[in-house]
């Protein structure tokens, strides 16, 4: 009986290998590292220790994406100027277990170096490169990683017929946010999530350019499978007075000639409903959807100072209201990073339809980030009782 089950054990494992692959893909790597950096012997630039960062994601079990960045204060080699050097890089990185606890690591990609501050030494270079290293794993989330890095380009600043090499050497410390044996990301489906975000609001009037202002506001987001429902209050405080001008027959002088007032406010808030759609359940993914939404210019006030009775103050005021609610469609799109089934991160651009005769002019444009956690299911289950 033991050696059935073991063999089913066994066949299960080899019918679905994917599922294991699946489990090491979609890992977050946050990286910190002492460096040696070695540079081309044209330069007459000498060697030493700097440090920098790594951030990757995983897209499979065998390949990945990260962004290096790398920094050293060092000097000629005639001790006569101080030199600083940065650079980032954005490598594609394959994999290659080893162990269990051992992976190697090779990844190439483009490195773009800065030299500071003072002539010869204040030029960019744009370079391929690529490099090998390891990472051996302490614990599920904590690995210690070796790199050893090159780079390349065919010219030289300083001799027309030479080319550029530089290396560095790096040891650091690597700590998993989300493990790989997480990479099949998290179950969010029918969940409730209560959420908060703030940006940058972007809109003008029918007197002003584009400005941007500050917007804040909280959602709710109701998932399915892949969709979820969404619904949001915001909130934009203007940080200088908007001024725009309305059409009124009735009026006598404005900022822009008769025929119309002029309006000032410095608060606009909107209620938006819609439907988002997540067509990759991955542990960062893409999202995107749209829907209705309305706004409301808070307390705007009208120049009145022209009107010459009861009537035509009455009739300004009538028309400032009525310019400053209006319905509109809107559609978004983003990116979210999911720590856990309860809460993720996410970051997202909003673009609103114009309407005619309201005191925002033309689309608005919304850039935000913001927080969400689950308090729960959004679906109950259903029991019976025998």
């Amino acid at each position: 009986m033991k050696r059935l089950i073991l063999l089913a054990g066994f066949l299960t494992l080899v019918a679905n290998p994917s599922r294991l692959a699946a489990q090491k893909s979609q890992a977050l790597e946050f990286n910190g590292f002492g460096s040696w950096w070695r540079f081309d012997k044209s330069f007459l630039v000498e060697n030493g220790f700097g440090g920098g960062v790594r951030i990757g994601y995983s897209l499979s079990d065998r390949v990945g994406l990260e962004v290096v960045g790398d920094f050293i204060a060092t000097r000629n080699v005639a001790a006569t100027q101080n030199i600083d050097v940065s650079g980032i890089s954005a490598n594609v990185v394959f994999n290659f277990p080893a162990s269990d606890r051992l992976t190697l690591v090779a990844s190439g990609g483009y490195s773009h170096m800065v030299f500071a501050h003072d002539p010869p030494y204040d030029f960019t270079q744009h370079l391929i490169g690529a490099g090998l290293g390891f990472r051996g794993f302490v614990s599920h989330h904590l690995a210690i990683r070796g790199d050893v890095r090159a780079q390349y380009r065919p010219d030289n600043p300083f001799y027309s017929n030479a080319f550029t090499a530089q290396a560095q050497a790096s040891l650091g410390a690597s700590y998993f946010f989300i493990p790989p044996q997480q990479g099949k990301g998290w179950n969010k489906n029918y969940q409730w999530y209560w959420g908060a975000q703030g940006g940058a609001f972007v809109s003008k009037t029918n007197t002003e350019a584009y400005v941007y202002d500050p917007i804040i506001g909280g959602h709710w987001l109701i998932t399915a499978r892949r969709t979820a429902l969404y619904a949001a209050y915001e909130q934009s405080f203007f940080l200088a007075d908007a001024h725009a001008v309305i059409f009124d027959p009735n009026a006598s002088t404005s900022s822009v000639g008769p025929g119309f007032r002029d309006v000032t406010f410095s608060d606009v808030r909107r209620f938006m409903f819609g439907v988002l759609a997540y067509p990759s359940q991955k542990v960062i993914e893409p999202f995107a959807g749209g829907g209705f939404a309305l706004m409301q210019v808070l307390n705007p006030s009208v120049d009145c100072s022209s009107c010459t009775t009861l009537g035509e103050a009455e009739e300004a005021a009538s028309r400032v209201h009525d310019a400053s609610s209006k319905a509109f469609v809107w559609v978004m799109g983003g990116l979210q990073m999911n720590y856990s089934s309860r809460f993720n991160v996410f970051a997202h651009y909003l673009l609103t339809s114009s309407a005619q005769g309201f005191l925002l002019d033309g689309n608005t444009h919304t850039l935000q980030a913001g927080l969400r956690y689950s308090l729960g299911t959004s679906k109950e289950g259903i029991t019976e009782r025998h």
